[in-house]
């Protein structure tokens, strides 16, 4: 008996969870719709109300355990005691000479970090809990530490003032940033798949690739693309797109970590591909001043040679393998699919091109929200009614949750660097380490993003980076968007590069392929995004910076380039191709990308002479 009461008081916990945190999403999107048309509240009162929101949330529906426990019910309080707490003190203390803290701000401000920490840990890992922790405790300590790592030390309540009371830590520039622009794309990508957008972009990915050459994996990219440059999330890409094109491509003739690999490559690219990109993205625009539009053409070219690298590796593969697309009656119609979603594309393309001409964004997705809402009564196929409405807005919130907590985390990790200046150091030993290198210190640079990636989120790995590196770029002579973008790069293809490939090992979860070997083979599939960024920092005419006639010429040769990076990583060109032949067009490849007329003649060489022998020994072999 006693057992049974347990039981339906555990199931009275759970019903009551799911009934607040619906009230309290349906309150966060309203709330940000309201502000996102009306207008930003003071910065700290529009960044603590979504802390309050987003936190709350994840108490609600990331339960400590299976079953839900009075703890998580108390840290859900505390969550709104602290955000009233600092709503309804931050004006008195921002008057306030002394520097002191009551006992009350000391408590409430310790509360607020661990509150962080243990949210980070429920939702992206324990990873970037630790390494907030970790730079704390190293604020602290550093009286005791040598060279580098040195400081004199802070006091607790200096801490506590910074990373919680001020804009340079928990609620700094990249939770405000996730309070105004990401929130607000996040609901317009909500409320695009509640008018079945989603089923029209892989519709329509199906009626243009799906009977081509190897048309699985093309509706596959295709798909992936459409998806992710308007949700941005490589892994929600993943589970979204590849439980539909996984097992066709399995079906189709590709592997198992071939098919999956595909997805995962073509699932990160939504990051880099205009006009939404990663949340990083948004914080970018903040971070380096430049307007988000302007960001967007910035990213567009290296985002298309990436995409157009995969579609011609699926491509040389296909040959390969002799594989053929699906029958076009299995398929449906371009104009059928169309029919039913084509007026959907209006607020997105509206979208675009007021973020292109420098709108605000955070009214430009505000009015493209209901644009699209609007538009979507149309047809019967996309027509949602105000309780679908109010769902997709209560779905966006929540999603938005796990990008929220990693900035207010990664605002602990920013904070500390600033206080301590360790940012400076650290740019400072970057530059000597390289011996004022370029290229030295734009490869340690990679390494430390990609190490980073391995258990951080894009986000956070950009942020602390931003911080840290970017600077020591900057500083040498590249200019900031080069060195911001090369770090946002960096930061998106972590997840799938080995060992530990976060999008590579949803997509192996997907198709029942091994991890590792989907990792390599993402790897390897994505090999452009691990090459354009060293070649757009040396040569900003891919960021579509400088005259129009060199940033054609660059675009020319690095397609050249980028075909044969595509026929070196298949191994096929006009037939197999042996390792040294691979190893020629990937070189020759590189070298065309890079926008130097040196470099391009002699890839272009390279090239030329293997395309020629390739067509050689197969006029060979037919003559015998």
């Amino acid at each position: 008996m006693k057992e049974a009461e347990k039981q339906t008081f555990g199931d009275k916990m759970e019903n009551a969870a799911k009934w607040i945190a619906a009230g309290i999403a349906m309150f966060g999107a309203l709330f940000h719709m309201y502000t996102g048309g009306v207008g930003a509240m003071s910065t700290m009162v529009q960044t603590v109300m979504h802390w309050t929101i987003m936190l709350a949330l994840l108490f609600l529906l990331f339960p400590k355990k299976r079953r839900r426990r009075p703890a998580d019910a108390a840290l859900f309080l505390c969550v709104l005691i602290c955000g009233i707490y600092i709503l309804t003190t931050w004006l008195s203390r921002a008057n306030r000479i002394s520097s002191v803290l009551s006992p009350s701000e000391r408590i409430v401000g310790a509360v607020i970090l661990l509150l962080v920490l243990e949210a980070t840990r429920r939702s992206t890992g324990s990873f970037l809990a630790i390494t907030a922790i970790v730079f704390i405790i190293y604020a602290k300590v550093g009286p005791y530490l040598p060279g580098l790592l040195f400081h004199k030390g802070y006091s607790f309540d200096r801490i506590i003032s910074v990373l919680c009371y001020s804009e340079n830590g928990v609620f700094g520039s990249a939770l405000s940033t996730s309070a105004t622009f990401i929130v607000l794309f996040v609901l317009f990508g909500s409320i695009l798949n509640a008018c079945n957008g989603g089923k029209l972009f892989i519709d329509i990915a199906y009626s243009l690739t799906g009977s081509a050459r190897g048309g699985p994996a093309k509706t596959a990219i295709l798909s992936s693309l459409l998806m992710g440059c308007i949700s941005g999330s490589p892994v929600a890409n993943v589970v979204t797109t590849g439980t539909f094109t996984i097992p066709l491509m399995k079906r189709a003739g590709y592997d198992s970590e071939e098919a999956c690999a595909v997805e995962a490559v073509a699932s990160t690219g939504g990051q880099i591909m205009p006009p939404v990109m990663g949340a990083a993205a948004f914080i970018m625009a903040e971070y380096t001043g430049i307007k988000y539009g302007a960001l967007c053409i910035s990213a567009f070219i290296p985002a298309v040679l990436y995409y157009l690298a995969l579609v011609l590796i699926v491509d040389f593969i296909s040959i390969k393998k002799n594989l053929v697309g699906q029958p076009k009656e299995a398929l449906p119609g371009f104009r059928s699919a169309l029919h039913g979603g084509a007026h959907l594309f209006i607020p997105i393309i509206a979208l675009i091109a007021c973020l292109i001409y420098g709108f605000s964004a955070m009214k430009t997705v505000f009015y493209a929200i209901l644009a699209l809402i609007l538009i979507a009564q149309f047809r019967e196929a996309t027509r949602i009614n105000w309780r679908q409405i109010l769902e997709g807005l209560r779905d966006g919130i929540i999603s938005a949750v796990p990008v929220a907590v990693s900035c207010a985390c990664a605002g602990i990790i920013v904070g500390i660097v600033s206080l301590t200046g360790l940012g400076v150091k650290f740019s400072s030993s970057l530059i000597a380490l390289s011996g004022n290198n370029i290229l030295l210190a734009l490869i340690y640079t990679m390494v430390a993003s990609l190490i980073l990636g391995c258990g951080l989120p894009t986000t956070a790995v950009y942020i602390i980076l931003a911080s840290m590196a970017a600077p020591a770029l900057v500083q040498m002579g590249i200019p900031v968007l080069a060195a911001h973008m090369f770090v946002f790069y960096f930061g998106c293809i972590s997840t799938i590069t080995p060992p530990v490939a976060l999008t590579s090992f949803a997509a192996a979860g997907i198709g029942g392929a091994s991890a590792t070997k989907t990792g390599l083979k993402a790897f390897s599939f994505g090999i452009v995004a691990y090459i354009v960024p060293f070649m757009f920092v040396l040569s900003p005419a891919l960021l579509a910076q400088g005259n129009l006639l060199v940033i054609s010429g660059s675009i020319c040769t690095a397609l050249i380039g980028v075909y044969g990076l595509a026929a070196g990583v298949a191994g096929y060109l006009h037939g197999n191709l042996n390792t040294v032949l691979r190893g020629g067009l990937l070189l020759g490849g590189v070298l065309l990308i890079s926008s130097d007329v040196t470099t391009d003649l002699i890839g272009l060489a390279l090239l030329a002479i293997i395309l020629l022998w390739q067509i050689f020994q197969q006029k060979r072999k037919k003559e015998q």
